[in-house]
């Protein structure tokens, strides 16, 4: 009878054990499956991060475009435009006198002035643009019937052009063109607010960038590769994106990293308590199986 009683209460014991053991298999499963969601979670994080640098950016264009939009307009009915227009003659010279003054005092990449066409006949501070026939671009088009302000590529820089129609008896003269380049203080500016590394580039050029660092830069190559709105993990240390600038002139783009990495501390706190009921199952399913390993052998031994 006794042995029937040991034997029962042995029985029952490792029940317990097993029951044990498949709470420890389902908490090993809830666990790795937390983990994996919270790793997912700081990976939406992320991106959600890039995407919003991506925004905070195009909102500094929107911005800068509002803005310049309405001093081009100011502008092209100062005085001294409409003399540059009204006058019989084109007199180049004094015409770039002028335009040299107004970039000078602005603070402007470039200024010029365009004929009712389009085609640019001075310019201060992008040579390239001299005697260029933009009257197709959608700037000159909108530019026509008010002031108007789009992204542009210049010969290595990327910033907002703004042009403004001068007329007289509500003909169109002439266009009145300022220029800003975006400076690379913006993107410093963004990397410091939410820790997304930036560089604009043009076709293959890098043309403006947040870091210099040589394996920072092949790591925004990198990035400037992936198609818009994906996000990829490149070279281990950085989930990257890139976004497109449409409206500019030429076909452009913005390369983003963010470093891994970022929040390990938090992350591996989070992961220690994921993994938490793990280790207390463990410790009460190691302390169970003990002391019925240890009840087992007094049954067989009871003298012992």
């Amino acid at each position: 009878m006794i042995q029937t009683n040991i034997a029962r209460e042995s029985g029952w014991a490792w029940a317990w054990v097993g029951a044990a053991a498949l709470v420890f298999v389902l908490t090993l499963g809830l666990s790795w499956f937390a983990q994996r969601r919270l790793e997912a979670s700081f990976e939406r994080l992320d991106a959600r991060t890039l995407d919003g640098a991506a925004r905070l950016l195009d909102s500094h264009f929107a911005h800068q475009r509002e803005q310049l939009a309405a001093t081009v307009g100011v502008l092209s009915e100062d005085s001294r435009i409409r003399a540059m227009v009204l006058t019989p003659t084109f007199d180049r010279a004094t015409v770039m006198d002028l335009l040299t003054d107004l970039k000078a005092t602005s603070g402007a990449t470039m200024v010029a002035l365009l004929d009712a066409a389009g085609v640019v006949r001075a310019v201060a501070g992008a040579p390239e643009m001299d005697q260029l026939d933009l009257g197709t671009s959608s700037l000159v088009k909108d530019a026509l019937e008010k002031p108007s302000a789009r992204l542009w590529a210049f010969a290595d820089e990327v910033g907002v052009l703004a042009a403004a129609p001068v007329r007289l008896d509500r003909q169109v003269q002439a266009l009145f063109m300022l220029g800003f380049a975006l400076p690379d203080s913006v993107l410093l500016d963004i990397e410091q607010a939410l820790g997304a590394s930036s560089a604009i580039l043009v076709g293959e050029r890098i043309v403006a960038s947040a870091s210099t660092a040589p394996e920072r830069e092949r790591a925004l190559r990198a990035a400037a590769e992936l198609p818009p709105g994906a996000h990829r993990v490149i070279g281990q240390q950085f989930l990257a994106s890139s976004s497109p600038l449409s409206d500019t002139a030429v076909g452009s783009k913005v390369a983003w990293l963010l470093p891994l990495g970022r929040s390990a501390g938090e992350v591996a706190f989070l992961r220690a308590l994921a993994w938490l009921p793990v280790g207390l199952v463990a410790i009460v399913l190691g302390c169970m199986l003990g002391l019925v390993l240890s009840q087992s052998r007094r049954s067989q031994y009871p003298g012992g």
